[in-house]
């Protein structure tokens, strides 16, 4: 198997101290090796950047160990194990400042994990002594003693304070021979609780608005859950609903190949395994639709032997929905169906979490027929003064509008966030064939001419999504869409159209005003420490007071133009008010979309389009013939 030969090869460079972080849920990936040649030194920065010391004082790696051991009973992983950790046990001080790259609480929460899970693995060797394994528990124990001294506000609300309290239990189930054990389970059970309420919104997103960081949570959540179940202690139910709550996020944001969406500081990675470990746990039928049919690699060593038989005895069950919205955290998707042929957009508009949050309000991304077209293109590195780090959390790196050439959301090096858009109120309808979202943002109330910026996008199903930005304002600014284009797409530009060609399939960007098409460079990002360049798309438009822009992207090139928007009595209706898009579908039949800016005072507060009168914010009518389909989306 590839995944044997993988952790192997990784377990062999380990035990030439020659060290690599290449997991998919490492944190903070780094592809690069480096080899110490003489004795480790704990604290050493080889690159520049500390998340590289951060990540070899989680010793997650040390479990690749245990795993080559039970694949080939080779001592020499064992005496690896026992060597290295020996050397952090006596060499690291943890009270000290000179190690506290080696010591902070998330390393430390993170480490009683993966030092259990590596004793577990190594515990079938007549070599490992009862004594070592008292060396390790003493080193954890005043781990842990940290860890309960160490909680404050910033620990309550952060993934680090889920992190560490796991942590805790993982220990104090394992070792429950220590006295304090039993204290420290009921303090650490009783923070993840109230943790696991206030961080997790409602509808299962972690509050730091980061699918990175929301599933390395799920993960310490998990490894409880999981030790419990081994040791047979009766699960919490806080724990339980918390694994559903995430696990069916996850469920939700996951795009047609089974990735998480690059939001805020996340990585291009594979949900399966992690929603598998949910399903299993709780025995969930639609989350084994969301994860793998079998057992991977992966979940074999995290949940027993006996987990490859019991999980085939679930079902599964295809959700009943294709789109849903997840309004609290203000992200949402829609889909035409669950496939990897499927078409996906996610769009994000609601609160910009904590450090780890980007500047992307309004922001879409966009799969078709199963290829990634239009994405966020990540984070690359938390390095302060790095410049591909500025620009990847500006908003200038996210598919969303720009009024001026000025950001609506600006940030202070790497974590710091200056100023973020408050985010108005979402609005949504979803269906069978069509789904609409709108949300906006007051990120340009305070320019000498405010602006307050709106986007609508209503999808039709199955390849049809029309785009509206709408700026409400008394005076004359520039506006600007971005698009970022997937590195591996083509792009074609004529006059207003954008055509961008995929391995298999093609899509349309047009553009109804006459605005100027640029294309730049930019950086897209698929992990931690890697980068490639990719082609951004920017429109830029002059107009004056209100105005609307509507986009249409579709699988086929089709025909549109404006139509005139009319009141009731047969007068103009000026598109400072609202304008209207006509669609000509390829069957001939037509869409009528009509978008109103304003809420209608004294006047008549009817429209008309084709002697159809209406009233309605955003109207579709749909033209079949003779015949003609109205439906108010937002009155």
């Amino acid at each position: 198997m590839i995944e044997e030969k993988k952790i192997i090869e990784t377990a062999n460079m380990i035990c030439e101290q020659n060290f690599i972080f290449d997991h998919k849920w490492d944190m903070e990936i780094c592809r690069t090796p480096y080899k110490f040649k003489d004795s480790i030194i704990w604290n050493y920065n080889p690159f520049g950047d500390s998340e590289w010391t951060f990540m070899l004082n989680r010793h997650k790696y040390w479990i690749y160990l245990g795993i080559a051991y039970n694949l080939t009973k080779n001592e020499k992983y064992l005496i690896t194990f026992e060597k290295q950790i020996d050397s952090w046990i006596e060499n690291v001080d943890i009270f000290s400042d000179e190690y506290k790259d080696c010591s902070r609480t998330i390393e430390l929460g993170i480490r009683c994990i993966n030092w259990i899970k590596s004793l577990e693995l190594f515990k079938s060797s007549s070599d490992f002594s009862q004594e070592k394994k008292k060396k390790i528990g003493d080193s954890l124990l005043e781990q842990c003693k940290i860890l309960i001294k160490n909680y404050d506000d910033f620990r309550t609300l952060s993934n680090w304070g889920i992190m560490q309290n796991c942590g805790i239990i993982v220990f104090s189930i394992y070792f429950k021979e220590y006295e304090e054990t039993k204290e420290f389970l009921d303090i650490a059970m009783n923070r993840l609780e109230h943790q696991c309420k206030i961080q997790i919104l409602p509808d299962g997103v972690h509050w730091e608005q980061s699918p990175m960081y929301q599933n390395e949570v799920l993960n310490c959540i998990l490894e409880v859950a999981i030790i419990m179940k081994k040791y047979k202690m009766e699960t919490p139910i806080f724990i339980l609903e918390t694994i559903k709550k995430i696990g069916y996020a996850n469920l939700y944001m996951k795009k047609p190949n089974h990735h998480q969406p690059m939001q805020g500081d996340s990585d291009d990675t594979d949900l399966r395994d992690i929603i598998t470990r949910c399903a299993y746990i709780l025995n969930d039928e639609v989350l084994k639709f969301g994860g793998y049919n079998e057992i991977d690699f992966e979940s074999y060593w995290e949940l027993g032997s006996e987990s490859v038989k019991n999980y085939k005895l679930i079902s599964e069950l295809e959700p009943e929905f294709t789109s849903i919205s997840l309004k609290e955290s203000g992200n949402f998707y829609l889909r035409d169906r669950f496939s990897e042929k499927g078409n996906y957009l996610w769009f994000r508009c609601g609160s910009i979490g904590s450090g780890h949050g980007h500047g992307e309000q309004l922001h879409f991304d966009l799969t078709c027929n199963g290829e990634n077209f239009i994405s966020d293109p990540g984070r690359y590195t938390y390095i302060e003064g790095n410049k591909d780090r500025d620009y990847l959390k500006s908003c200038y790196a996210h598919n969303t509008t720009i009024v001026d050439n000025i950001p609506f959301t600006k940030f202070n090096g790497s974590w710091g966030i200056e100023e973020s858009a408050y985010t108005l109120n979402t609005y949504d309808l979803l269906g069978k064939d069509f789904d609409y979202v709108e949300g906006g943002h007051l990120g340009y109330i305070n320019l000498l001419v405010p602006v307050v910026t709106f986007r609508k996008i209503i999808y039709i199903k199955p390849d049809l999504w029309i785009i509206i930005d709408e700026f409400k304002t008394d005076g004359a600014h520039n506006y600007s869409q971005i698009f970022n284009i997937e590195p591996d797409k083509k792009i074609e530009i004529i006059k207003n159209k954008i055509k961008l060609i995929g391995k298999d399939t093609e899509i349309f960007i047009n553009c109804m005003e006459d605005v100027t098409l640029k294309e730049e460079k930019g950086v897209f990002s698929r992990e931690y420490n890697s980068k490639v360049e990719n082609k951004k798309i920017i429109t830029n438009y002059k107009s004056v007071n209100n105005t609307t822009m509507f986009t249409v992207i579709s699988r086929e090139d089709i025909l549109f133009n404006e139509i005139s928007v009319l009141r009731g009595d047969g007068t103009l209706v000026p598109i400072s008010e609202a304008r209207g898009i006509e669609v000509i579908l390829k069957n001939n039949n037509k869409i009528v979309i009509v978008n109103s800016m304003i809420d209608i005072g004294s006047q008549k507060k009817s429209y008309m389009v084709d002697n159809i009168i209406f009233y309605g914010k955003v109207t579709l009518i749909e033209k079949k013939g003779n015949e003609n389909i109205l439906k108010v989306i937002k009155y």
